[in-house]
């Protein structure tokens, strides 16, 4: 794959708005559990964090209670409406809660369960299908394998781990990433506006968050770590358009070697790009690129600090 080639079938994301993915009225976690070793669990517990915020509707197909709150057997039971629905059920189950998501009318979906496109053809064709149903429905999907979303402007809490608060919109493919580059972070006293775990981008790709965060009036720097660019094209021309707008863009992705590439293919069923395409993409679209999360910090730091260079 190079950096240009890869596209997305279907529609493109910017006709479909993604105030519901970050400033959704109200939430539900579908597969809350009291069972600490599972994402169900650590989900819920941040999500309750944002119940002054708007409703917060626990679900667990035994029932209640859940982390000493109520819960439903099913998004069928919760009273009212809910824009934003994350699931965080075995893969047998996904498609079903897919479509009860929908059904309830939720306009976006975050899809934290596992076993699909990063296991192989199967995967990516249920996993291909399932983003059809959600952009028939005019929803969008994040995910699936993703470890969540976090919008501090808003008040959003819907990530595995918590996340300090700042300037900087993050979309990674790594969870682990995130959390090294939040404590660089913390030492030069900066945060997050946003944060998007891409997961395997069956719907939303690192260009439609790109594009969503350059027009975020709390997001002053983009940082972005990408294991799969997904529609290159689109990506190119989203960070430019950031650039433009004022918002740096720094990128970090996985490196050259062999064993990078077979990590980030296990991890996310990702196809990496070459090096040398990636940094002529990054020179035409102006994007910063850098090798490692310490350095990532260090450039956020002194953008924010300093601004962006004048362009030569």
């Amino acid at each position: 794959m190079t950096l240009a080639t890869t596209a997305r079938t279907g529609p493109a994301a910017p006709g479909r708005g993604l105030d519901a993915l970050f400033a959704p009225r109200a939430v539900a976690v579908v597969g809350a559990s009291d069972d600490q070793s599972k994402y169900g669990n650590w989900i819920s517990v941040q999500a309750l964090r944002m119940s002054g915020e708007r409703p917060v509707h626990l679900v667990n197909r035994r029932g209640g209670p859940v982390l000493g709150r109520p819960a439903y057997r099913s998004l069928a039971e919760v009273p009212g409406p809910v824009d934003l629905v994350v699931i965080a059920v075995p893969a047998a189950g996904f498609e079903a809660a897919v479509e009860e998501a929908l059904a309830a009318g939720a306009r976006a979906i975050v899809g934290i369960t596992a076993g699909f496109g990063e296991l192989g053809a199967d995967g990516k064709a249920r996993e291909a299908a399932l983003a059809e149903r959600v952009r028939r429905a005019g929803a969008v999907l994040l995910g699936p394998n993703c470890l969540g979303v976090l919008d501090s402007t808003s008040g959003l809490y819907l990530a595995s781990n918590p996340l300090p608060a700042g300037p900087v919109g993050l979309i990674s493919q790594s969870g682990n990433m995130a959390l090294e580059l939040s404590a660089f972070l913390t030492g030069r006293g900066l945060g997050f506006s946003r944060f998007a775990s891409l997961g395997n981008q069956a719907d939303l790709n690192a260009a439609d968050l790109v594009r969503a965060y350059a027009a975020h009036d709390g997001t002053e720097l983009i940082a972005v770590y990408c294991e799969d660019f997904g529609d290159g094209r689109a990506f190119v021309a989203a960070a430019s358009g950031a650039v433009a707008a004022g918002k740096p863009v720094v990128l970090l992705t996985v490196g050259s070697s062999a064993a990078s590439v077979r990590g980030a293919k296990s991890h996310t069923g990702a196809l990496t790009s070459d090096t040398s395409v990636i940094d002529a993409a990054c020179r035409a679209a102006g994007v910063d690129r850098v090798h490692s999360p310490r350095e990532m910090a260090d450039l956020l730091a002194a953008l924010h600090r300093y601004g962006p260079a004048p362009a030569r």
